[in-house]
């Protein structure tokens, strides 16, 4: 069954995720422990990131700024792990829409690494307001669809762990240099939290550690060359 969203629709991108209800939280993806996002989500197992002061309602078009040359490309085999802690407080939480993704520093969708939604409550997508404008500018560009093999079922409280593998939308290479990571969680019923921040790629390992946001903390980057 193909993801609901708009490029799958004969109306327009943007009327279908317009229709989508407002409401919604986002939920980081945490690190190390046994609800690795590779257990959790089979092949869902990549990280997203996202422009820290961009605004999303002015999220700009999609660019070609990849490499041609191979030894600007991020590093072959090597990888950005994403770790978070999703906590929810009081009964009968319900579990969280969390997405995410790697933007440009310009506000450009790179990648969407990891989407937990309900598929039967897709129309609350736009709950997660900075993914989902960013994504939406891309489709509306004519961006390439590739969430049918990223997104998943939502999780329960936990610590988790997402993996980018430096590719972007088009399943190539993207280019050495900076990038804002993105992390989006909103709960029905519940809170929104949204955790961003700048990311340098290059030939040398790092840690980054972001700061706690509501019910997701424990939140870092782990470069891995």
């Amino acid at each position: 069954m193909p993801f609901p969203l708009p490029r799958f629709e004969a109306v327009s991108r943007r009327q279908f995720l317009q229709r989508s209800a407002m409401v919604g939280a986002v939920a980081l993806v945490p690190s190390a422990c046994s609800n690795n996002d590779k257990a959790a989500f089979a092949n869902d197992t990549r990280i997203s990131a996202s422009a820290a002061a961009t605004d999303p309602s002015t999220t700009a078009a999609p660019t070609t700024a990849f490499p041609v040359n191979s030894a600007d490309a991020f590093p072959a085999g090597a990888q950005l792990q994403v770790n978070f802690s999703f906590n929810a407080g009081g009964d009968r939480v319900r579990n969280p829409y969390i997405a995410v993704w790697v933007e440009t520093p310009a506000g450009e969708m790179v990648q969407t690494i990891s989407l937990w939604l309900m598929v039967k409550k897709s129309r609350y997508l736009d709950h997660l307001s900075r993914w989902h404008n960013a994504e939406t500018a891309l489709l509306d560009a004519g961006g390439t669809n590739n969430l049918d093999a990223l997104a998943g079922a939502t999780r329960g409280a936990g610590d988790y762990q997402v993996v980018w593998d430096g590719t972007d939308v088009d399943g190539k290479a993207v280019a050495k240099g900076d990038y804002v990571l993105c992390i989006e969680a909103a709960r029905e019923h519940g809170p929104y939290e949204l955790v961003t921040g700048p990311i340098t790629i290059g030939d040398s390992a790092f840690t980054v550690s972001f700061d706690d946001n509501g019910e997701l903390s424990k939140v870092s980057a782990v470069f891995v060359v």
